[in-house]
């Protein structure tokens, strides 16, 4: 019975470590993950342009993750930032999002699609991407996109398109709005998309020269086997769980682990937060 009893208590304290870790060390464990990416289109058209993903950062307050997450951004000194969705928890203040937004400083600017989350929660959010609660006049710094193209000038006498997608864009207005955008530039300019979600990616060829930025999944917040996730979230794109997908032939996908997590699920365990930096490189 005494035996019984010690086994007992041994799986009680190796559980409420791990719940403790999961809680209060990992989610703060905020890493800079490196991406090179070697493909001949994307590094003909931007070169050495340094990017920046953050993803799902599920703002409550400014704490110090957040500020962890500024900090970690400006030492990288990155050229463009781009946030694909979930800025903040549903209790969240609009100005505490905005403040943390005005804290990060890129050469190009920084370039965000809202999420799910972000869509779901009313009316007051409207502040996200317009002045002062103006429908008619848009931020210009940051730059929010909703099924919106955006060409940006670089210093090296180039542009980069940046596509930002609204999460509640279906299948059908997609490939619309994707044939137009490719009659509305240059043959062989590779397209930067962002979408919170990665689902749409399947629809586009891979001589249109795509790199996609999602999110959406928090990399499954702890680390489990693949065939576990469609038992539990059948509504997410778990195919593409996290990291980099594409086969070099001009079509990539890349799903960011996010910063923060759910409400519901503040863990972490075996899924750190992550910053992606992605550079280019010729394909040999």
């Amino acid at each position: 019975m005494l035996k019984a009893y010690k086994r007992y208590l041994s799986f009680l304290m190796i559980l409420a470590g791990f719940l403790y870790y999961g809680v209060f060390v990992e989610p703060n464990q905020i890493i800079v993950k490196t991406v090179s990416i070697r493909d001949d289109t994307l590094f003909r058209a931007w070169k050495d342009i340094r990017i920046v993903q953050l993803s799902d950062l599920h703002i409550s307050r400014l704490g110090p993750r957040e500020k962890k997450v500024v900090s970690e951004v400006s030492r990288i000194r990155p050229d463009l930032i781009c946030i694909t969705g979930d800025l903040a928890q549903w209790d969240a203040s609009n100005n505490d999002v905005m403040e943390f937004l005005d804290s990060l400083h890129a050469t190009y600017g920084v370039f965000i699609v809202l999420g799910d989350a972000d869509m779901s929660i009313g009316r007051g959010r409207c502040s996200y991407c317009h002045v002062n609660g103006n429908i008619y006049e848009f931020r210009k710094k940051p730059v929010f996109l909703r099924n919106r193209l955006f060409r940006l000038k670089l210093n090296m006498d180039g542009s980069l398109y940046v596509l930002g997608l609204s999460p509640n864009l279906d299948a059908e207005t997609f490939g619309d709005l994707w044939k137009n955008i490719r009659k509305d530039i240059p043959v062989q300019s590779p397209v930067l998309v962002l979408s919170h979600f990665s689902s749409l990616w399947d629809m586009v060829l891979p001589n249109d020269h795509v790199l996609w930025l999602s999110g959406d999944t928090h990399g499954g917040q702890v680390a489990l086997p693949s065939l576990v996730w469609p038992l539990f979230f059948g509504g997410k794109d778990f195919r593409h769980l996290r990291g980099l997908y594409g086969s070099g032939s001009g079509k990539w996908l890349y799903v960011n682990q996010g910063i923060g997590t759910t409400l519901k699920f503040p863990i972490r365990i075996g899924v750190l937060p992550e910053i992606t930096l992605f550079s280019f490189a010729p394909a040999k």
